[in-house]
């Protein structure tokens, strides 16, 4: 007979406790969240200036090597270099004067849609042009890119190398 007045086990959980379990996770979730967003915008504004030398340097290697005029533009002109960077190579009897139409595209390289990165240029012309000797037209050139706290500047020299510098490091930047 005591068998039946014995108390059934507890098999699951309180309201109460479920509550506080799902609020500490809650809590630990949102102040995980910040940092790793951080870290998503540092290492694509790195990727970027990266990606954005080494284009740079691919236009000047092929002007020297293959003795033709090569030209970084935006991929789209209406939107500038926020629309990411396409690099052009001229056929050598093009001359100065060569249709961007006519050019062969040797690479094209859109800006991601996330994060939100920003593109901007001390350079109004848009375009950075390489001559068959691999010199730049254009001396003094810095493109920044930007994203949250992150910042990340290209510089191109008078003798047309770039280089990646970090603004709050690089005084000459």
């Amino acid at each position: 007979m005591n068998e039946s007045k014995r108390r059934p086990s507890q098999a699951g959980v309180t309201l109460i406790e479920l509550i506080i379990v799902m609020a500490i996770v809650g809590i630990l979730a949102t102040a995980a969240v910040l940092p790793v967003i951080d870290y998503w915008q540092r290492e694509t504004v790195i990727l970027l200036a990266d990606r954005l030398a080494s284009a740079l340097s691919l236009a000047q290697k092929t002007a020297q090597h293959r003795r033709v005029r090569t030209l970084l533009t935006p991929r789209d002109a209406s939107r500038g270099w926020s629309s990411g960077w396409r690099l052009l190579e001229f056929a050598p009897d093009a001359g100065t004067a060569g249709s961007v139409s006519r050019a062969r595209t040797l690479l094209s390289e859109p800006l991601p849609t996330a994060p939100m990165v920003q593109f901007h240029s001390n350079q109004p012309a848009g375009a950075l042009t390489y001559e068959p000797m691999g010199y730049s037209r254009i001396s003094g050139a810095t493109m920044t890119i930007s994203s949250g706290r992150h910042r990340r500047n290209v510089v191109v020299s008078a003798a047309g190398r770039s280089r990646v510098c970090k603004p709050s490091l690089n005084g000459d930047c």
